[in-house]
């Protein structure tokens, strides 16, 4: 499973997370159900506080956790809605820079834990590994199908057990999903509404623009 995410700062505009109190699910059967009244509780929220034309609703967030991220356009609507009854925690959105390229050397892998479990010929099979980072690039020959007796690469196979998502979009077809990638999303709405999404440089989908996303994963 693989899951990249947009995070901006600017001087000008802000986009924040939003924690609210919990709901308890015992009293709704469907999860979808539950999920959609999450949805219409944070647009009532925001509503009933604020003015449409100061707040952009980028996400609502309905598994982990209760909340959603917005991008504002007056600190005075920031002011009302830290008082509102409901609401835990704000935090705003910062742009992160990467620190580094070389992460397995730099923990000492090669030559630490990974031998000691096997290798890797011999150890991790059937673990789903959820990335977050700056994409990914499918084409790349380690993410490639691998045939279903186990050896060497063969046709794309995509395992059924996973239901994640699989979002394409530019350079990232429906293809690209099998069993080595089993799922990608991609989290640009924060970055677009802040202005900084270069169409010239970024891709709107779970490809990689830079390379630090294949070199991590």
């Amino acid at each position: 499973m693989y899951i990249r995410h947009w995070a901006w700062r600017t001087q000008k505009r802000n986009c924040t997370w939003w924690f609210l109190e919990e709901w308890s699910l015992g009293n709704f059967e469907d999860i979808d159900v539950y999920k959609g009244r999450m949805r219409r509780q944070h647009d009532m929220l925001l509503g009933s506080h604020l003015e449409r034309s100061v707040y952009t609703k980028v996400y609502s967030y309905t598994h982990l956790i209760n909340g959603f991220a917005i991008h504002l356009t007056s600190d005075e609507a920031l002011d009302i809605l830290q008082n509102a009854e409901g609401v835990r925690a704000i935090y705003e959105d910062v742009k992160m820079k990467k620190l580094t390229t070389h992460t397995p050397d730099f923990l000492g892998l090669p030559t630490g834990v990974w031998p000691k479990l096997g290798g890797p010929t011999a150890s991790g099979a059937g673990v789903v590994i959820g990335m977050i980072d700056t994409g990914i690039n499918p084409f790349h020959p380690s993410f490639l199908a691998q045939a279903s007796n186990g050896g060497g690469r063969g046709i794309v196979v995509k395992s059924g057990k996973f239901k994640g998502k699989c979002v394409t979009g530019d350079r990232f077809p429906g293809t690209a999903c099998n069993n080595k990638i089993v799922g990608a999303q991609y989290f640009a709405r924060a970055a677009t509404a802040a202005g900084e999404f270069n169409a010239s440089r970024d891709y709107a989908s779970p490809f990689d623009s830079d390379g630090h996303g294949r070199l991590v994963t």
